[in-house]
């Protein structure tokens, strides 16, 4: 996450430099009562959606007991603590300018489940891309218990630990703690840079890497179903390729329509190209907030993901109400015809 940054002699931007420029960007070009406004109508939303997809996820035994769906889960959880925690926490800084509550605990989770949801996203989402070929076209292998033990659950479980035990390093360090503005997103988020080492990382593997092979393992997977759609006549075996292949492919476009831009910005930002400009603090600022939103509007992606399963329970109860409703009106009229008949026989 990166914004306005000064050029060294070989052109290009510090580390320090770059993350500096994130706890001010969106603070000083986008609007923060359009933020506010986006992020009030968005979030509840976003949490009634997660809430909706979580809760069949798990208690549903038979999409429960899915290998696919397990990474879903826990980007859908990721998703959820963002949207509870840091949510909140920027909506309120945007409506009064300044954070509440003013305590270096608040500042400290809020620091900690920002990055934590944005890390996530990344990263859990490039390993769902790579799984899907193992879950698709190893899927006898995976049948084997030790199998999805050692290629299913340790590589999703690590990837969980990795998230928290990174993001504990960057954040809730004696640098951070010492380190406060009540003021801007984040409380200030230039601590990370205590650790150059971690700063680096952060934007190169859980940023750059993370989003390449997100995007580079979906165009693949899609490439390969689509390729086999004349050979297996759209079978039902295809079918259920293209249903595990499009889990991923919708959120990824998502991914790609959402973070792209804020990419390109980071690459112009950390290059020195065109860093001094208005225009490029703006752009760089609305590709950022939308960037931002990414783990905010995830739940709506995962839906849309698994939308032949979801969608029929969703309108279950609508349909229900209409049945209802329509029954209370055909009563009164048949009523009325039983009476007539009734008399004409007489």
């Amino acid at each position: 996450m990166l914004m306005n940054s000064k050029t060294n002699t070989n052109n290009t931007v510090d580390i320090d430099d770059l993350i500096d420029s994130l706890v001010h960007a969106l603070h000083d070009y986008v609007p923060s009562q359009a933020q506010y406004i986006i992020l009030l109508f968005i979030v509840p939303l976003a949490i009634l959606c997660n809430l909706f997809v979580l809760y069949h996820l798990l208690m549903d035994s038979n999409l429960r007991k899915e290998a696919h769906n397990h990474v879903i889960i826990a980007i859908l959880f990721s998703s959820l603590e963002f949207n509870l925690i840091h949510a909140p926490f920027s909506i309120n800084l945007f409506r009064t300018g300044s954070v509440w509550p003013r305590s270096i605990i608040a500042c400290s989770i809020w620091r900690f489940t920002a990055y934590l949801g944005c890390n996530a996203n990344d990263v859990l989402l490039a390993w769902a891309a790579i799984e899907r070929h193992i879950l698709i076209y190893h899927s006898n292998m995976m049948r084997v218990l030790r199998n999805r033990i050692i290629f299913h659950y340790i590589p999703l479980g690590m990837l969980v630990i990795y998230l928290f035990g990174f993001n504990a390093a960057c954040f809730l360090t004696p640098a951070c703690f010492a380190n406060y503005n009540f003021n801007v997103v984040f409380c200030d988020a230039t601590c990370l840079n205590s650790v150059p080492f971690m700063a680096s990382w952060y934007l190169a593997v859980n940023q750059l890497v993370a989003a390449l092979l997100a995007i580079v393992f979906s165009l693949i997977l899609w490439v390969r179903v689509i390729g086999q759609q004349k050979r297996m006549k759209r079978s039902h075996e295809w079918r259920r390729f293209y249903k595990l292949s499009m889990q991923v492919i919708v959120i990824t476009i998502l991914f790609i329509v959402l973070e792209t831009p804020y990419a390109i910005t980071c690459t112009l930002a950390y290059t020195g190209h065109f860093s001094n400009s208005m225009v490029f603090d703006y752009s760089n600022s609305i590709s950022l907030f939308l960037c931002y939103i990414m783990p905010i509007i995830m739940p709506f992606a995962c839906f849309l993901g698994l939308y032949n399963e979801l969608w029929p329970r969703l309108v279950k109860p609508f349909n229900r109400i209409l049945r209802h409703e329509e029954a209370n009106r055909i009563k009164p009229i048949l009523a009325v015809n039983t009476m007539i008949n009734g008399t004409s026989v007489k």
